[in-house]
């Protein structure tokens, strides 16, 4: 290729410059990747063996591999707060760092999921509806949720006392859903409650202050598009459902860029 002098530049020095090029495309997408990184918070409901259909449910023993995948596989399960002060500090956590969260208070929670997590040592936040506590077989009671908040294993959260829908709510029933089930929570295990999970994944910025304001140092929503993976009182989650029964698709899922490629 001629120059301005009509001189031809030397192949080498091509070769040169289109490598220079592809080497800064290369950085640049390294720190957009880098960049996207947020730590999964995975979010399960129902551990049975029952409608398949529903997205709300994994099955006992594809729980069960899931957290020995994340056992052998030398994944660092660290607690919903501890995830959240990474965000909140905007600290790039170790590789391959998740945190683990259940919605709503379900027996099968108990019989199915913490026994595996006991075994593996994983920590996970249990997210309890105050008024459902033993309402039916389908609920776990206090004497249960007290004794995995005992194990060193569970933290206890707050998903509301009535389930209420938090837009647009009342003062009140703001305070009732984030400060009594609090403080209930609080009463009945004798552990600190930290976190709080808003019902339905509906929030909104006098429900964030709410959470604040009750003493609640995070607070988690659904993958919905409100949700942030900055915001530590509106914290994003993964869903895990029948899909994740593919362990190549529950890899995905904790590899804490599946947001940025979803």
């Amino acid at each position: 290729m001629p120059g301005k002098n009509g001189r031809r530049f030397p192949r080498w020095l091509l070769w040169a410059g289109v490598a220079v090029m592809i080497a800064a495309a290369a950085v640049a997408a390294v720190i957009a990747v880098k960049s996207a990184y947020v730590v999964p918070i995975l979010m399960y409901h129902s551990i049975d063996s029952g409608n398949k259909d529903t997205k709300l449910s994994v099955s006992p023993e594809s729980f069960a591999r899931q957290m020995e995948f994340l056992y052998k596989n030398h994944y660092n399960v660290v607690s919903l707060e501890k995830a959240a002060a990474y965000i909140k500090r905007k600290d790039m956590p170790p590789r391959k760092t998740v945190a683990i969260t259940f919605d709503d208070g379900f027996r099968n929670n108990y019989l199915y999921a913490y026994p595996v997590l006991k075994k593996y040592g994983l920590p996970a936040t249990m997210f309890i509806v105050v008024d459902w506590v033993g309402t039916s077989p389908n609920f776990m009671n206090w004497d249960e949720i007290r004794e995995m908040a005992d194990s060193g294993i569970i933290a206890i959260g707050s998903h509301s006392k009535e389930h209420h829908w938090l837009l647009n709510s009342s003062d009140d029933i703001l305070k009732q859903e984030l400060g009594w089930s609090r403080r209930i929570l609080e009463e009945r295990t004798g552990r600190r409650v930290s976190s709080f999970c808003y019902p339905m994944g509906a929030f909104d910025g006098r429900a964030k202050a709410a959470a604040a304001a009750a003493g609640y140092v995070c607070a988690v929503s659904t993958p919905s598009e409100s949700a942030s993976a900055e915001d530590v009182y509106a914290l994003k989650r993964v869903r895990i459902s029948r899909s994740s029964d593919n362990l190549l698709v529950f890899w995905a899922e904790t590899t804490g860029l599946y947001a940025f490629f979803k």
